[in-house]
């Protein structure tokens, strides 16, 4: 499916993401499923990409639809492809971090 590489499926544990198709798609294909709660945003990458955006656009301070949308439009050429993959690889350390903190008792 993707190569050689190692693949984990990341979820939010939504109940579409746990039917027993998707279980069995996972199983037949290799790929790994992580437990983890739901809206855990250690574990979502993306949550930072969201965060960085949403700041361009505010600092912007756009004070109508117009000049929101811009701010939008704007924000999203300023991501490129490296940060997007930065995040990306940050996941192994993401995870290690949680796992540390729960093993010291720092999350339910």
């Amino acid at each position: 499916m993707f190569g050689d590489d190692d693949i984990i499926f990341q979820d939010d544990n939504a109940s579409c993401h746990r039917a027993k198709t998707m279980k069995t798609f996972l199983e037949q294909r290799h790929i790994r499923s992580i437990k983890w709660p739901a809206d855990s945003p250690d574990l979502h990458p993306v949550e930072n990409l969201w965060w960085k955006l949403k700041k361009i656009v505010h600092d912007k301070a756009p004070t109508c639809k117009a000049d929101l949308a811009t701010a939008i439009r704007e924000s999203w050429s300023q991501t490129d492809e490296e940060n997007c993959l930065s995040l990306v690889k940050s996941m192994p350390q993401r995870l290690q971090a949680v796992r540390k903190a729960r093993a010291s008792g720092a999350t339910k």
